[in-house]
């Protein structure tokens, strides 16, 4: 019990670290390179760049408007998605800030500077994507969020059973597409079209890290889960992911026990979700992920239909 109690919090002390590097990696990146180059590439860091520019007067910085808005959503997310979820996410929402403030601070001479030095706006979206990609990509593995633009999504999943990659399309979409404003207040039409377009490539390379460092490569994910609360897991599929599951009656043949095995195929993203859900419900659940290189059905190819 001793040795199980010490590896368990051996387990807990090294998520904690690898999700803040994943935070100091992902505040890195906006700090140094989103917020001088005014890269707007979603979310609610992109949105604080676009307000900031909007009013050039307000004496706020990009990383404290980042921590009151999410301060914002950590408390709707208590009330509207519950304590379970809200506890996954509280960490990465606030921390992310703190570090993007500091980094600003210590190194703010630097940055200020670094447009000048640098202007190849295509090298400063590879390595920021880069940077950043690796960092949220670090906070998901070990099971963290950086919460901002995620709370709403999950919102929208919960009670309007909109899709997480309709969501993340229609939210980060609409930040993007705001972009622009930061030119046209400078009078830089051009430079801010190339923003914005440089902001979505921005959005492709990070997206690709993150899958690779989490996964390896592939958005769909077909997850097998044999656990003795089997139903509950099943039930959080059902109702908060919006998905569909498969009981498959198996036995073991060592044990000779009968068990029932689910077969979930659903996003990246939901997965990060799910795994967290196993591990508060039955952390001794056997769980393998395979990639699927093709799904076709409901919910994937066409919608589902809307019985209402």
């Amino acid at each position: 019990m001793h040795i199980e109690n010490k590896h368990q919090k051996s387990k807990y002390v090294k998520e904690f670290l690898y999700i803040t590097l994943g935070c100091f990696l992902t505040a890195l990146s906006y700090s140094v390179f989103l917020v001088p180059y005014d890269l707007v590439t979603g979310g609610v860091g992109g949105l604080s760049i676009v307000l900031v520019n909007i009013f050039p007067n307000f004496p706020i910085s990009p990383a404290i408007i980042v921590l009151g808005i999410n301060t914002i959503l950590i408390i709707l997310s208590f009330i509207f998605l519950g304590p379970k979820f809200t506890a996954r996410t509280i960490y990465g929402s606030l921390i992310f800030p703190i570090f993007s403030e500091i980094i600003a601070r210590v190194a703010g001479d630097a940055i200020l500077q670094l447009p000048t030095v640098l202007d190849d706006l295509f090298l400063v979206t590879l390595f920021s994507s880069i940077i950043m990609g690796a960092g949220i990509g670090l906070v998901f593995r070990y099971g963290g969020s950086t919460g901002g633009s995620e709370i709403p999504q999950y919102m929208l999943l919960k009670y309007a059973k909109m899709p997480l990659s309709t969501s993340l399309i229609i939210i980060d979409g609409a930040v993007i597409a705001l972009g622009p404003t930061v030119g046209l207040i400078t009078g830089e039409t051009v430079i801010a079209l190339n923003k914005i377009l440089y902001g979505i490539l921005a959005v492709f390379i990070s997206g690709y890290f993150i899958d690779n460092i989490v996964f390896g490569g592939f958005n769909v994910r077909s997850a097998y889960i044999i656990s003795s609360k089997a139903e509950e897991i099943k039930q959080h599929i059902l109702e908060v992911l919006n998905r569909g599951v498969t009981e498959i009656y198996t036995r073991g043949a060592y044990s000779k026990k009968d068990n029932m095995m689910l077969l979930c195929v659903l996003s990246t993203r939901e997965y990060y979700y799910l795994r967290s859900i196993i591990n508060e419900t039955d952390p001794k659940a056997f769980v393998f992920v395979a990639r699927a290189h093709e799904v076709r059905g409901e919910g994937f190819t066409y919608e589902v239909p809307d019985n209402d």
